[in-house]
């Protein structure tokens, strides 16, 4: 039996792509472009125009999450990335220009999926140099400012977070931004102690970025504690999660339905 294959795809007005890119990106993705990071994704540059795009490649989602996506349940990744890069520049932080993406349909389940955007060269992760004290600093006012704006990065860890230091200080660039969220008021409480306990594992750094956060959003003194907390609760629901997926059968589980 035939594949029918469908597409839905959605390319910026402002885009510097050429005319038709978008379209053929299934076909020439695998042949054409210059790998730079290669997992559970792919993304590839690709030299057009005189413009330098970054395009991801997303992986084929477990099959519970490929039905939610088929069906209209859940947004794909690459829709998500689209939309969310257009709001967080909107509130005023940087993230690369999305230009567009492409969903590849196979008999209604989505098969492939692809967004392109801006490259951003000359840049570093914070995770390259996250014990430079001042650059810690920086990344905990920032960190505060984007809590006050309504942002929250749900992947917030230091190899999504891209920094460039000159003469005017730090200036921070979210990537991997899928999975977000936006709100009309300042982000508090538990979503806040969660996404502060994200960036760092060794317990002394993390208590001097939570102290500097409390500092920068004049935050109660308790904060610190209430985030330990939930990071050794976190720690708890991993090891058992792990002791979980050595019992035959729980591993292909859980990759299948909850990854």
């Amino acid at each position: 039996m035939k594949n029918k294959i469908s597409y839905k795809m959605v390319e910026n007005p402002s885009s510097p792509l050429p005319k038709g890119f978008l379209a053929e990106l299934p076909r020439i993705f695998e042949e054409q472009g210059a790998i730079i990071y290669q997992k559970r994704n792919k993304i590839k540059l690709f030299e057009l125009n005189g413009h330098k795009i970054s395009v991801k490649e997303y992986g084929v989602p477990p099959l519970l999450n490929r039905f939610l996506y088929s069906v209209g349940l859940r947004t794909p990744k690459a829709k998500r990335t689209y939309e969310n890069a257009a709001k967080i520049l909107e509130r005023g932080f940087c993230t690369p220009r999305q230009y567009g993406y492409i969903l590849v349909y196979k008999n209604g389940w989505l098969a492939e999926s692809f967004s392109a955007g801006e490259f951003i060269e000359n840049v570093q992760s914070v995770e390259d140099a996250h014990h430079d004290e001042e650059l810690q600093q920086a990344f905990a006012h920032y960190t505060a400012d984007l809590h006050a704006r309504g942002l929250m990065h749900r992947d917030y860890i230091l190899n999504n977070i891209l920094y460039v230091h000159d003469d005017k200080g730090y200036k921070f660039i979210l990537i991997d931004i899928n999975r977000f969220v936006f709100r009309n008021k300042p982000i508090r409480g538990f979503l806040q102690y969660v996404n502060l306990m994200q960036p760092f594992s060794n317990h002394t750094e993390l208590q001097k970025f939570v102290s500097d956060y409390a500092k920068f959003a004049q935050a109660p003194s308790s904060l610190c504690r209430r985030v330990t907390f939930c990071r050794k609760w976190r720690t708890r629901y991993s090891e058992l999660k792990h002791l979980l997926k050595k019992i035959p059968g729980i591993r292909s589980f859980y990759e299948y339905h909850c990854k």
